[in-house]
């Protein structure tokens, strides 16, 4: 579960520096920081001037603040978590030491978490941390009626563009090559903005055959080599556009890229457990309490929990004792992004779900809620 970017440990002064990078992230922090902690954030801060002639000029500083953690929050509608105490250090003198004051963390916001009691656990989760960086794919699903872009990697899944190509039955001045040519060309675009940025970036593409080598004959025709050398994927789904890309999910079209992109991963998981639980619905178990009394039984094989369950129940001690047993490696638990198509199965589902070992007669099958 745990992915947070480490940037630093001092195992000097105990002391860990964290960036958040998704929303997912802000969870394993939130676990992560005890009451005790002192969490260091850059923040800016208004100070006022007298001048000579007793008016006051204002101005924004920055400053980084120290706070000592006597309260955090989670706010599951904006995802965004918060740690309140007193400020026990500041970086330029403000006179803001003693008063309190709340960090807002969000990702992108790097933190300085230092526990003079708790730092193994700081240590621990810095080993966990992944240190091979994150393979980027950019996917480009296409048919004839439609194109779309769409970026995996482990921070989740984005689609970048989407158009639509206007029916045939509608044109009467511009020929339909050349609307698709247009698609193309806006597609060809982008993608080669983004190798601008990061060389490491691999292409697949994947839609209905004709069309599919109809866009890799464009490439060649133009001698596109850029984006021609980073094709390491061509496949084939029945349709394009987002559809394209929910379709190559589940069928496991992509599932090459599964040990090194969590969203590919994440797909298969949901897909092979709702396979097992047409085949066995008594090796399943679906919902909080029905997975909590499969782990009474000694019987949890895995645990799959959408993202957004974490965040609407992290608070919850029957959840955290949970997430403990994974944390340790007792339990095997992953967590499902938000923004996928297996995420919202799994919500349906009850938010978490859990294959067994053995077929189990659990008293909440009737009652499917999720607390």
């Amino acid at each position: 579960m745990f992915r947070v970017k480490i940037q630093q440990v001092d195992l000097l002064k105990k002391f860990i520096r964290v960036l958040p990078e998704n929303t997912l992230d802000l969870l394993n922090i939130f676990r992560l920081v005890s009451i005790g902690d002192i969490i260091y954030s850059e923040t800016s801060r208004e100070v006022k001037k007298e001048r000579a002639d007793g008016r006051y000029d204002s101005e924004r500083v920055l400053v980084t603040l120290g706070v000592d953690v006597e309260k955090k929050s989670i706010d599951s509608l904006l995802k965004r978590i918060s740690f309140t105490g007193r400020i026990v250090y500041e970086s330029r003198e403000l006179g803001l030491t003693g008063k309190y004051h709340t960090i807002h963390v969000h990702p992108g916001l790097e933190l300085k978490i230092e526990s003079k009691e708790r730092f193994d656990r700081l240590y621990s989760f810095s080993l966990s941390y992944p240190k091979k960086k994150s393979k980027k794919i950019l996917c480009i699903t296409i048919d004839d009626e439609g194109i779309a872009v769409s970026e995996f990697s482990n921070l989740g899944l984005k689609t970048l563009y989407s158009k639509n190509i206007p029916s045939r039955i509608k044109m009467y001045e511009e020929p339909v090559e050349d609307l698709i040519y247009d698609r193309f060309s806006e597609v060809v675009k982008l993608v080669l903005d983004i190798l601008k940025e990061d060389e490491d970036v691999e292409v697949a593409i994947l839609g209905s055959g004709i069309i599919v080598e109809e866009f890799i004959n464009y490439l060649k025709k133009r001698n596109i080599k850029n984006i021609l050398n980073k094709i390491k994927k061509k496949g084939y789904t029945s349709t394009g556009r987002e559809e394209g890309l929910r379709e190559a999910l589940r069928s496991g079209e992509l599932k090459e890229y599964a040990e090194e992109i969590k969203p590919v991963e994440d797909s298969l998981e949901v897909e092979d457990f709702i396979q097992k639980m047409s085949k066995n619905p008594e090796k399943v178990a679906l919902g909080l309490r029905e997975v909590l009394e499969a782990m009474k039984m000694k019987t949890v094989e895995k645990i799959l929990v959408s993202e957004s369950f974490l965040w609407e129940n992290i608070v919850d001690e029957r959840l955290s004792s949970l997430l403990d047993e994974a944390e340790h490696g007792r339990i095997k638990l992953r967590v499902i992004l938000d923004g996928l198509e297996a995420s919202e199965k799994i919500r349906g589902l009850g938010g978490i779900v859990a294959t067994l070992y053995y077929p189990a007669r659990l008293t909440n099958t009737q009652n499917k809620e999720t607390i």
